[in-house]
């Protein structure tokens, strides 16, 4: 059983029906946790654990904010909880008398409350080192709130010493990591995730270590436990007789998946993920992925349904040297591209505009101004379709500074590993200056990335 004893009067469908709605909620799958939480109030008596199970449900989690709504919802349940409590175990009364915290004042008191249960949960955590639920409960509510990772992982470790298939204790793992510099203890947890047979219900556990694989650069992995995912996503289909766009986490799934794919080099799969994007997302990303592999006269006949399109089309016929039609394109597309705000596609394009005309000082400033807005919107696992850095390498590269190449492409790959455009421009710099061994270094790292590609790669692609 998952949670600690609970009272001999609940029923094994109703402890069933709890352990379900526990590990689903491991999972990250809200309204299904919250469905078999229901399913075990219904029980002949009820157990208290139930309704506990419906305010944790109701709470937030890592991706999840608390409402208002949501907190009126939980502080009814855990109030029904607390009127069984007497009929629960010691060890539930517990996890009951810590939840009644998060909700025992008004909405205007949700922080001072969530605190006090966060408080409750860590107290928890230590009577009962054993606890793993009671661990990673505690592990979840600090790392909501952005406490000390340290202490996190300590919480987390434990039970993985213990259980090293404890499902929450994996998720949160890949978490904790994510925005720490080095992930790699993070590795077992995304491994044994990837691992694990999971009902489709799951499928935002099995996107998980998609996270792990993009952040250390393993974007091919990232591209399997996306693809994983994906095809959960397809049986929820079938199964709820619902469209896709309806699944939670289907956007954010599909699109770390097509991202990864992005970074390799076989435009096949990319385009694969590109029209699972088309879906889910307003835009079309047909165009974007064409420029993104070379594919230059398909990306020049973006309409306006792609994402992008101006600029994807802008950028394309500069690769084709039509510059009348780049230059028609900046002129049609208005005048107040001068704030960094407008995103980095627009940007790029104008970069490469600028060095088409010989502008130095103008290609540096919209590289320069794409590169911030990256380092601002992008973190952890999400990534550019275009990391600017590739751009600012390849362009230094084209202007023949290649110690200024070099350093850019090493910040580019420190903050993406192992991406190939930036490895094969990377060799390129090398080479360029005689480092010759460093340059084979570069370019078998590149080769080693790019293996099942259908793409080749110049220097004037980046």
């Amino acid at each position: 059983m998952i949670l600690a004893a609970l009272s001999l009067a609940v029923g094994l469908s109703a402890q069933q029906s709890i352990d379900r709605g526990l590990f689903l909620y491991y999972a990250y799958a809200r309204e299904a946790a919250l469905a078999a939480f229901t399913d075990a109030a219904a029980s002949t008596p009820p157990p208290a654990m139930a309704y506990w199970g419906e305010a944790l449900a109701y709470g937030p989690d890592l991706n999840t904010p608390m409402t208002e709504e949501s907190f009126g919802r939980g502080q009814v349940a855990i109030q029904r909880a607390k009127a069984l409590e007497n009929g629960a175990t010691s060890a539930d009364r517990a996890y009951i008398d810590a939840m009644s915290l998060r909700y025992r004042g008004s909405w205007s008191d949700w922080d001072a409350d969530d605190a006090a249960y966060r408080q409750a949960m860590a107290a928890l955590a230590s009577a009962a080192p054993d606890d793993a639920n009671a661990q990673v409960l505690a592990a979840e509510a600090l790392l909501e709130h952005g406490d000390d990772t340290r202490r996190v992982l300590a919480l987390i470790d434990g039970v993985l010493a213990r259980d090293p298939n404890n499902v929450m204790a994996n998720h949160l793992c890949i978490h904790a990591y994510d925005n720490l510099p080095d992930r790699s203890p993070a590795l077992a947890c995304a491994q044994r995730l990837d691992a694990m047979q999971l009902p489709p219900e799951a499928e935002h556990l099995a996107h998980v270590p998609a996270h792990f694989w993009i952040e250390t650069g393993a974007y091919g992995k990232a591209v399997a436990s996306s693809e994983r995912a994906y095809q959960m996503l397809l049986q929820l289909d079938a199964s709820e007789h619902r469209d896709l766009s309806r699944q939670r986490y289907a956007s954010h799934d599909v699109s770390v998946g097509y991202s990864a794919a992005m970074m390799l080099g076989n435009y096949a799969a990319a385009r694969r993920w590109a029209d699972r994007m088309n879906g889910l997302f307003d835009g079309k990303f047909a165009a974007l992925t064409a420029l993104r592999f070379g594919r230059y006269a398909d990306a020049l006949a973006a309409g306006p349904g792609e994402l992008f399109a101006p600029w994807i089309a802008g950028l394309a016929a500069l690769h084709l040297d039509r510059f009348a039609k780049a230059r028609e394109i900046a002129a049609t597309t208005g005048k107040d591209y001068g704030k960094p705000t407008r995103g980095y596609v627009p940007q790029l394009f104008l970069a490469r505009l600028a060095e088409a005309q010989g502008n130095d000082r103008d290609a540096r400033s919209w590289l320069a101004q794409a590169l911030d807005n990256q380092r601002a919107d992008f973190y952890a696992e999400t990534i550019p379709f275009f990391p600017a850095g590739e751009a600012l390498g390849g362009y230094l590269v084209r202007m023949r500074r290649y110690g200024e190449a070099v350093d850019a492409f090493d910040a580019c790959l420190a903050r993406y590993p192992n991406d190939p455009r930036a490895l094969f421009g990377l060799a390129q710099a090398l080479s360029a200056q005689g480092k010759t061994a460093e340059a084979a270094q570069a370019r078998a790292r590149f080769d080693a990335a790019w293996t099942d590609a259908d793409t080749t790669l110049s220097i004037g692609d980046l």
